[in-house]
Order: structure tokens, then sequence, then C-alpha cells
């Protein structure tokens, strides 16, 4: 397996916008859809992603075909992880398959041998953060599903250094206490868990499915369960926190603006 460059930094894009999006799951069609709504340029513009680009939809093998693209750079996710975990290296972990099925990998049993080897030397280069420098001097990260810190630079810091397979690493794509936090807002609770991340303009999150794009403090949650009854595929622009969200079924079915929590 290569060498992981766990954090990825991004220097300013001067030419164009750089846009977010949420979990694909294996929706490239619609991502397509949605990218063409917005007036998504790949010659100017950058599309990063917080992971989870397959399974659980019908399109995971495109996901090389995006990946090969400079204008697209990806956050790796737990499912990603999962893939890797099963068909990454010499040796399977116990149990590793049938994680992965369970979770929506059995479209992998239909890809032929040379579209498998490409993949999965994609899916092994992905960071576990994006971080990107705007040129107006702000900062703003990417990752799957949590942080290990409260503060951006000691998470960063934490995931780079790191040893493989650590619970560190586990966090960034598993964890769901950030996401807990949000949750109990949403459903009118208190919860003492910080959502904020310090040291930082802004944080993407994905992973968790939410009932709509969700803005709290700092941070931005993008996963809107592409995948589920109703889904739908989030995209937000960095320049001026615009945020687009469509449905799976309905191509005319676009909503604006994040669901603002305190």
């Amino acid at each position: 397996m290569p060498k992981v460059e766990r954090i990825q930094r991004l220097s300013p894009n001067t030419r164009g916008e750089d846009y977010v999006v949420g979990d694909i799951h294996g929706h490239f069609s619609v991502l397509e859809a949605a990218l063409s709504h917005i007036g998504f340029d790949v010659h100017r513009d950058r599309l990063l992603s917080v992971g989870d680009l397959i399974d659980r939809g019908p399109e995971s093998h495109r996901a090389a075909d995006f990946l090969g693209q400079p204008w697209f750079v990806a956050a790796r996710g737990n499912h990603e992880q999962m893939m890797l975990d099963t068909v990454g290296g010499d040796t399977i972990a116990p149990g590793a398959r049938a994680l992965w099925y369970q979770n929506g990998g059995r479209w992998f049993e239909e890809v032929d041998e040379y579209e498998a080897h490409v993949l999965c030397s994609a899916l092994a280069e992905l960071p576990y953060a994006l971080a990107v420098e705007r040129a107006d001097g702000r900062q703003v990260g990417v990752v799957h599903a949590d942080l290990p810190a409260q503060r951006w630079a000691t998470a960063v810091a934490a995931i780079a250094d790191a040893a493989d397979e650590s619970t560190v690493l586990q966090h960034t794509i598993w964890s769901r206490e950030r996401a807990g936090a949000i949750q109990a807002r949403l459903d009118g609770q208190r919860s003492r868990r910080a959502v904020d991340v310090g040291g930082i303009d802004r944080v993407f999150f994905g992973h968790t499915p939410m009932p709509a794009a969700i803005a709290c403090s700092n941070t931005r949650w993008l996963d809107t369960g592409v995948f589920l009854p109703r889904g739908r595929l989030s995209i937000a622009a960095l320049s001026d926190d615009s945020l687009w969200s469509f449905a799976v079924d309905d191509a005319r079915d676009i909503r604006r603006g994040w669901r603002k929590l305190s």
C-alpha cells in the first residue's frame, strides 16, 4: 500500500469557485445534473468531497473516473475504508467483507479486474482531511465524520501522527459524536458536546444523514441521505456559503439554504 498523505493541503483557487459535496454513495448521475445546474466549470472550479463516494447507489464503479479529474478532490470516508480493508491489501481482516457487503459493497462483484485495480489504487491515496486555504485568508476543513480534538491544529496533528488503524483515524471516518450533538439540537435537546471547531473558519462534515443540510456554529453538515427514500445530494459554495440540495427522485425539486442551529 502507498504511503498516505493524511492531510491534503490545497492552495487558494484564484481562478474560480470551490464547492463541497456531501456523501455521493454511487449517485454520480445525480451529481452531474447538480453540477450542471449550479454552472460548475471544470476549467476553473474545484469540487471537494467529504467522502463516501461508493456503496448504496447504482454507479459506485464511476468513482475512479471522478477521482481521476484534476478538479475533484475527496477526503476518505468509512465506505472507502471498508473497501480497502476487504480488497486493498494482501490479507483481509476477519469480518471485513461481511461488514462491507452489509453496507452496500456487493456491487464490487460485478467490477472487472482492471477497474478494481484502478479504483483500489485511487482510494488508497485518499487523505483523511482536506485543509483548504482561501484567497481571502480564510481556512476551511473537509473531513468525513468527526475530528479527534476540538481545535483544528490539534486534530490534524493527531491525524498526521497516528499509527495506521489507530483509534484516531477510525474516529475521523466513523465517529458520530459531534453529529450526535447536532441531532440532539434538532430534537430540541441540550447537549454538552461542543460542536464548533477552534482555530479554523469552517469545517464541512458528512457521514451522518441529516434531515436537511445543517449550519451550526462554524460547522456544516452535508450528508442529506442521498441513498434514502426522498434522499438529497447537497452542495455548498465556499465563497458565500450558498447551499443547494437536490432531490434524487425529482430533478426539479431543489432546495436552497441551510437549516441553521444555534
